[in-house]
């Protein structure tokens, strides 16, 4: 005898309706995500709209795995882009000759965009949805594709790193 369970989040199909509210209790916080890790709010609207249409293009999936699979999506999306724009600086760097006024720019007071940027794309992820979202050592590994036991070590290592950027650019903490 087959006993309905409602508590048991199965997998179904996105409504319209359905997905509309997952997109306003998602967007704000998603794309805050892409804009921290990608280092480019330029590229975030883009990586955004193409994570909601991957999302609304995969298989049935249980409602709890959703937000997983979006920002798994969003974090691919983020590393391709900087792989591509990699590439691209590398094949630039060997074609163009220096513009020697670069240099003499004025340096600006570091922001903690420009501190973020000093670390990886992975490590900004591990800090963001850890410190920012708030997720557990389970779902950043499932996000990231990583072991979950590899996501406390690899946290505290990008936790080093920052902390050591920090301190570099003259701000002691509270603890330390």
């Amino acid at each position: 005898m087959a006993m309905d369970y409602p508590e048991i989040d199965q997998a179904e199909e996105f409504s319209p309706e359905q997905f509309e509210r997952f997109f306003a209790a998602t967007k704000r916080a998603f794309r805050s995500y892409i804009c921290r890790v990608a280092s480019n709010e330029t590229i975030a609207d883009d990586i955004l709209q193409e994570s909601y249409i991957r999302l609304l293009s995969a298989p049935a999936m249980r409602e709890a795995q959703r937000k997983s699979y979006l920002y798994r999506v969003a974090t691919n999306l983020i590393m391709d882009h900087h792989r591509a724009e990699s590439r691209q600086r590398y094949w630039l760097q060997r074609s163009v000759v220096p513009d020697e006024s670069i240099d003499s720019r004025v340096d600006l007071a570091p922001d903690m965009r420009q501190l973020f940027a000093k670390i990886s794309t992975r490590e900004r992820s591990l800090l963001w949805l850890a410190y920012v979202e708030g997720a557990e050592h389970r779902e950043i590994a499932e996000i990231l594709y990583l072991k979950e036991k590899s996501v406390k070590v690899l946290l505290h290592r990008a936790r080093r790193r920052m902390e050591v950027i920090l301190r570099r650019v003259g701000f002691e903490g509270s603890h330390g």
